[in-house]
């Protein structure tokens, strides 16, 4: 009778805190339009041909080699003004679906009611290493993820339907992971937070 107590207190306590982490509303506050990862940095051109040795110095020692940059376009749906978003941007491999890599970020924009605001972020080469999870990852890691598909889906040239990359030998050698963009705080000018 002891355990069969304690086990029910322990389920109330939990449904009580799993309640008290739940937005109390269920409308939509914010719409992310587009969203892009991508290494910020291009080679220049060269004119006319030139020796493969060349150009895989050129592409070695390009200016903002190993740069990342982040981009998002969200619209403020909610009925007050935005002050900052915090985002997760979420990498997992489009085999299993597990987890790679998380690039946290924080926004300092103002966006106000029913607005639209496109925000980029450039990531230097060594620089904000606490925030991505596992911290400070090797460029060969973050490499890997100029590789990475906008989401699970892609277009299947053959079939023109979008389908899950796990579900296509072809797009899972194309696309080994993609990214997401998650939500994980709002904060408004009125002082109020809403968090998933």
């Amino acid at each position: 009778m002891k355990i069969i107590t304690s086990t029910l207190v322990l389920l109330t306590v939990l449904s009580v805190s799993i309640l008290g982490q739940t937005s109390s509303t269920t409308e939509q506050v914010l719409q992310i339009k587009r969203y892009s990862w991508g290494e910020s940095s291009w080679p220049t051109g060269s004119i006319g041909p030139e020796p493969e040795i060349a150009s895989v110095y050129r592409w070695k020692h390009r200016a903002g080699a190993g740069d990342f940059g982040v981009g998002v376009v969200v619209k403020n749906l909610s009925s007050k003004s935005i002050k900052s978003i915090s985002l997760d941007f979420v990498f997992r491999d489009s085999a299993t679906e597990s987890e790679l890599l998380t690039y946290s970020l924080r926004f300092e924009k103002e966006i106000g009611r029913g607005k639209t605001k496109e925000i980029q972020h450039k990531i230097a080469k060594g620089k904000e290493p606490d925030n991505f999870r596992p911290v400070a990852p090797s460029y060969e890691f973050l490499d890997r993820t100029r590789f990475c598909a906008r989401g699970p889906l892609a277009l299947d040239r053959k079939s023109k339907q979008l389908v899950r990359i796990r579900d296509n030998e072809k797009l899972l050698k194309t696309y080994p992971c993609y990214y997401l963009p998650n939500v994980t705080r709002i904060e408004y000018t009125d002082g109020s937070v809403w968090q998933p």
